[in-house]
């Protein structure tokens, strides 16, 4: 690829962004530049539209490319040319576990401290259908992994992953169920026996919510009798603490049989437990290099 100006090498940044967001634009800022070698739009971080359409958001290998316009056939500007926007991760992340059953066991069981055999499926931004027989709304998981557990459960692991998000207000809509007592969230909440009693009302808060919604959508299958058990795994980078301290204040309201259906795991920790031949380590070398936010 032809190089940029000097001028343009890494590219405007955004005065507003807090301490780890600022980090993480200017590391992407750096990787567009020095890495990919190509021009940016309006910020650093964001691709031109061509170099978008080219896919250069995405790891090259392992059936990613694939994989993705397999689950998105059309091109999105937001999804396919930010680099900071964490709607593209999961495909780097998981999509190379597609169809490699033994890599998809590996990382499974590195994460969470039960053996899984062969994943039964694998999706991308998925919720159970139809939406009325479980929380009746647009949640979903970034991932959604079925898997048998050594003792035979069928087991549901949704996936959402983090960069530099935070939390976010609240809708008209989401407002009406959550002040709702009757509403399918307060139902499944009760009917789970997966919380304290005491403080349930903070779960609607900024902090909580997405993670509530995520867990509630789990809780749902199986209540539905979809899956026998569900493990919700938040993926966030070791530097934004604000998704760390909201996994960590979610799981006080969680009795201690329900907390282990409820983990949070940093990209560090993801990519440290990534091994396998020459393409399965440069890959993982590609997610440290990619995402890895130095302080």
């Amino acid at each position: 690829m032809q190089s940029i100006q000097s001028d343009q090498v890494i590219g405007n940044q955004y005065s507003p962004d807090d301490g780890f967001k600022t980090a993480a634009r200017l590391h992407q800022s750096k990787y567009r530049a020095e890495i990919l070698n190509v021009d940016y739009v309006d910020y650093g971080n964001r691709l031109t539209v061509a170099d978008g359409r080219k896919l250069l958001n995405y790891y090259e290998g392992l059936n990613v490319h694939e994989i993705l316009r397999q689950r998105y056939p059309k091109y999105s500007n937001k999804r396919d040319a930010d680099m900071l926007r964490s709607e593209h991760i999961p495909f780097n992340f998981f999509a190379p576990l597609v169809n490699r059953p033994a890599l998809a066991e590996q990382v499974l069981n590195n994460i969470i401290s039960k053996r899984f055999y062969s994943p039964l499926r694998l999706e991308f931004e998925w919720a159970p259908k139809p939406a009325e027989n479980y929380l009746d709304d647009n949640t979903s998981f970034d991932t959604y992994i079925e898997a048998r557990d050594e003792h035979g459960k069928l087991t549901g692991i949704g996936i959402e992953v983090k960069y530099t998000e935070r939390g976010y207000p609240i809708g008209r809509t989401e407002k009406k169920r959550v002040n709702d007592s009757n509403s399918l969230y307060w139902k499944v909440t009760r009917n789970s026996k997966a919380f304290n009693n005491n403080d349930t009302e903070v779960l609607a808060q900024n902090n909580l919510r997405q993670i509530w919604r995520n867990h509630l959508l789990g809780l749902s299958m199986i209540q539905a009798g979809k899956i026998d058990q569900f493990v919700l795994i938040t993926i966030y980078p070791s530097g934004n603490r604000y998704i760390a301290e909201s996994i960590s204040r979610y799981q006080d309201l969680l009795t201690n049989e329900a907390k282990i259906g409820c983990l949070g795991v940093t990209f560090e920790d993801y990519f440290a437990g990534i091994e396998g031949d020459s393409d399965i380590l440069k890959w993982k070398e590609y997610l440290e290099n990619r995402y890895i936010v130095k302080p």
